[in-house]
């Protein structure tokens, strides 16, 4: 009898992880700890400037924020969708295609939450935020401004923890709580991390490490990677540089922790006029790990 009940919990388990979805990647090429482009051809194409990309938790649907080459501009959110068993789709949804614009014409930064229920994104000039819910047939429904979180600053990339508590910059990393299903305040966090330009946050599931562009005096370009780390008593580590490997002389933003958190994606743009190029790149998330180790955080 105790052998008959391993032997179901035995397939119990292995059933289980069987039925667990894993992310689908548009390239088959995993990357180690140097970065590398992510599926040329695809999403990466000559004369397309990306600014972030977010998926959906299974990866069949891709979102990427497309800039102009002049002034980095935003100027849409590209959708890549795969349809089973191979086939790739590249649209513009319609929300983006319908947006109002009270002000000036922009939009981009799109985040996807980790429920996939909900779609974050800036839009108009100066930029506030916006969000727009998922339909039961999968598309996203018309947005709505968030009045409570945006101002009448620069606001921009915003990012979801687990629990959906929300991460957004000025220049300064904020966060909102979601309470009785509304984010109607703000906070700066605090953290040493945070005393210098700190922009584009993408904040991990569980809120223990956030990654994030900077231009910094111990930088290697225009624009930088960091990473801190949130201890057990909740107070963030000063910023780490993700090193040479990952920053270069060009502009180094945009990061995005995949779905399962085993990859780091980010763009890279050669010029911030005129650019000649700007691609989504990807890297192990090794990379994290080894930087939290070499500093004997814990």
């Amino acid at each position: 009898m105790k052998n008959l009940f391993r032997t179901l919990v035995y397939f119990l388990a292995i059933s289980a992880f069987s039925c667990k979805e894993d992310v689908h990647y548009l390239d088959d090429d995993h990357p180690g700890i140097t970065p590398k482009k992510y599926a040329e051809g695809i999403i990466n194409v000559k004369g397309r400037f990306l600014q972030n990309i977010t998926m959906s938790p299974d990866g069949k649907e891709v979102l990427l924020g497309q800039t102009d080459a002049e002034i980095w501009r935003y100027e849409r959110i590209l959708r890549v969708k795969t349809i089973p068993p191979s086939k790739i789709v590249i649209d513009t949804p319609e929300f983006v295609t319908n947006f109002k614009y009270e002000r000036e014409w922009m939009i981009g930064e799109p985040m996807i939450s980790i429920d996939n229920q909900k779609l974050y994104f800036v839009a108009d000039y100066p930029p506030d935020y916006w969000y727009s819910e998922r339909a039961e047939n999968g598309e996203w429904l018309s947005p709505v401004k968030m009045d409570a979180l945006s101002t009448d600053k620069g606001d921009w990339y915003m990012s979801a923890a687990k629990n959906h508590t929300l991460y957004f910059t000025d220049g300064r990393v904020h966060k909102s709580t979601l309470i009785d299903g509304e984010y109607s305040s703000r906070r700066k966090v605090e953290g040493k991390f945070n005393e210098l330009d700190a922009g584009d946050p993408c904040i991990s599931p569980n809120e223990d490490y956030m990654i994030f562009a900077s231009t910094r005096d111990n930088g290697y370009g225009k624009g930088d990677i960091y990473v801190c780390f949130k201890n057990k008593n909740g107070l963030w580590s000063q910023a780490y540089n993700l090193g040479s490997s990952i920053n270069t002389e060009h502009w180094e933003s945009a990061p995005y922790i995949s779905p399962d958190e085993k990859f780091l994606f980010f763009s890279r743009r050669d010029g911030e006029q005129n650019a000649k190029s700007q691609d989504i790149y990807w890297v192990d998330m090794k990379i994290i790990e080894k930087i939290k180790k070499n500093h004997n955080l814990k």
